[in-house]
């Protein structure tokens, strides 16, 4: 009998090195295209319950001013003690009263440990707590949680996420002499005007020393403000504000930049008294 030995040819058994790499090369360019979209996904719960929060804050708002002459409520902007400060929009009195980590109020557990607690029983005293009456709406989702370490520990002011915008009481300057007055809604320029956001967590120490800020720097050229205080990015690009209007809507720190840069009254910088807005 003859046996046959058959050769078959065009087998391998392993990949070359250039196959390898280019398929490395091939996995890394897709991880690059995927993981941002897979950030925003993972996100989109956290932001969605972020914007109706604020549009709960757009709400209050408006009944707010509906039952007060159209006036905009105390921002909380500065933490005087003398005079007495009324109720703004997030607590009433100055920032020496409310629940403090570090700064003023030194290191201290019993913050972290009972804040919820502690955070409702100081923003049910603020302006607008009756149109609300639940802390949860104050606080975005994608938050820091309380600490007693890291920048969650570095605020003065642990009450709420967002901050209101100083441009509704005229941002002012004078320690002691603030006199507590705010515009009217029917004074700002344009409904699309931006009265609440997130800022950022990382930037000057103003952004949480109290319940509102400067929208940032003024890079215009006007010198009106040097603070950071601008808008962070709690939601891997950006950040949601709330309009004029009531609106509520995510915001790149793009698109906040460049609204800073305008020289004249803007979206972000619209102090009714000024006619750079500033």
């Amino acid at each position: 009998m003859t046996t046959k030995h058959l050769k078959i040819s065009g087998v391998r058994s392993a990949f070359t090195l250039i196959e390898l790499l280019v398929v490395i090369a091939t996995l890394a360019i897709l991880a690059l295209l995927i993981l941002p979209a897979l950030a925003k996904s993972g996100d989109n719960g956290a932001r969605m319950v972020c914007l109706n929060n604020l549009r709960q804050l757009g709400t209050a708002l408006n009944q707010y001013t509906g039952e007060n002459q159209d006036y905009l409520p105390w921002p909380n902007w500065g933490n005087d003690a003398s005079p007495p400060c009324p109720a703004g929009w997030l607590y009433k009195g100055d920032c020496g009263g409310i629940p403090l980590t570090t700064l003023a109020g030194g290191y201290n557990p019993g913050i972290v440990q009972n804040w919820p607690k502690n955070q409702v029983v100081h923003v049910s005293k603020g302006a607008f707590w009756p149109y609300l009456l639940n802390g949860n709406v104050f606080i975005c989702p994608s938050d820091l949680k309380p600490s007693n370490t890291g920048l969650w520990a570095q605020r003065q002011n642990t009450l709420s996420t967002y901050v209101m915008n100083g441009s509704a009481c005229f941002f002012p300057n004078t320690p002691g002499k603030y006199s507590y007055a705010t515009c009217k809604e029917s004074q700002i320029w344009s409904p699309l005007c931006i009265l609440f956001w997130e800022p950022d967590q990382t930037i000057d120490a103003g952004r949480y020393n109290d319940g509102a800020s400067y929208p940032g720097p003024d890079i215009s050229g006007g010198n009106y403000s040097t603070a950071q205080e601008g808008l962070g990015n709690l939601h891997v690009t950006g950040a949601n504000v709330l309009t004029v209007s009531g609106s509520a809507q995510c915001m790149t720190v793009v698109g906040w930049t460049n609204e800073l840069s305008i020289h004249t009254k803007n979206r972000l910088f619209w102090n009714p008294n000024y006619i750079t807005g500033r």
